[in-house]
């Protein structure tokens, strides 16, 4: 056995703290004269088209893992598909580390990850103004493209939502980056959890590029979780076929 009753109970607590949150943004990506109203409504006429064009996508995915007061790590490597409006599909490639850890944590990531494409958790964690009050910041240059910058502040505690910043890209109006906390803590050993997810622009959309995580759970210390995206295959509808859903 990798670890005792209790330490397993922490360690996986620390490392799913942020699942919901992580998972439920990558659903919903958000002038100078522009409010963040006005913002947030072309996000979502993005979002909306992106969904009417998108067939399907593939990508390599890298899930890695460290634990600072047991020093363990875990690493696997897997092919993700995705087929709207919530079908995933995950097959191993490869494994190193802790296989405790990559079953049971990984495992439980993936299957929050499908969860959070369920036409429910889409509508509960989703950018829009039901969900969260916004406020402008400004604006910044990330990889050479001007976002605005808001901040989102959740109407109520829930862990599918996150308390922070959200980078828009100036001209797509999708998601570019979102960091902050989640509304409610997942259990009352968690201290912190942080979360940063970025995206990257794919063809004429924005799809999922790393995620983040460092989570703080008493007694248990510091553990970090990322997720790294290889290159995407995506397929789309063409624009008529798009326009005149079946």
């Amino acid at each position: 056995m990798e670890f005792q009753g209790r330490e397993r109970r922490l360690l996986l607590l620390a490392v799913v703290a942020a699942l919901p949150t992580a998972f439920a943004l990558a659903q919903d990506s958000t002038s100078a004269a522009l409010t963040p109203q006005e913002i947030i409504q072309r996000v979502r006429a993005h979002n909306r088209d992106r969904e009417q064009r998108l067939e399907s996508y593939s990508v390599r995915r890298r899930y890695h893992l460290w634990n600072e007061v047991t020093n363990k790590r875990s690493e696997l490597e897997v092919e993700m598909t995705f087929r709207p409006p919530g079908e995933i599909e995950f097959r191993q490639v490869r494994q190193s580390g802790s296989a405790f850890l990559a079953r049971r944590v990984f495992g439980g990531m993936m299957d929050a990850e499908k969860k959070a494409f369920t036409e429910e958790n889409r509508s509960r964690a989703a950018l829009s103004e039901e969900n969260y009050t916004f406020a402008s910041a400004g604006e910044e240059v990330l990889n050479g493209r001007r976002a605005y910058l808001l901040e989102a502040k959740p109407r109520r505690k829930d862990t599918y939502l996150i308390e922070g910043k959200v980078w828009i890209d100036a001209e797509d109006f999708a998601v570019v980056k979102v960091a902050g906390r989640p509304a409610k803590k997942p259990s009352i050993w968690t201290r912190k959890v942080d979360i940063v997810r970025a995206y990257r622009k794919v063809g004429p959309f924005w799809f999922a590029d790393r995620l983040e995580t460092i989570s703080e759970v008493l007694l248990f210390g510091q553990t970090r979780v990322g997720i790294e995206s290889g290159d995407y295959q995506v397929r789309l509808r063409p624009l008529a076929a798009a326009a005149n859903p079946q």
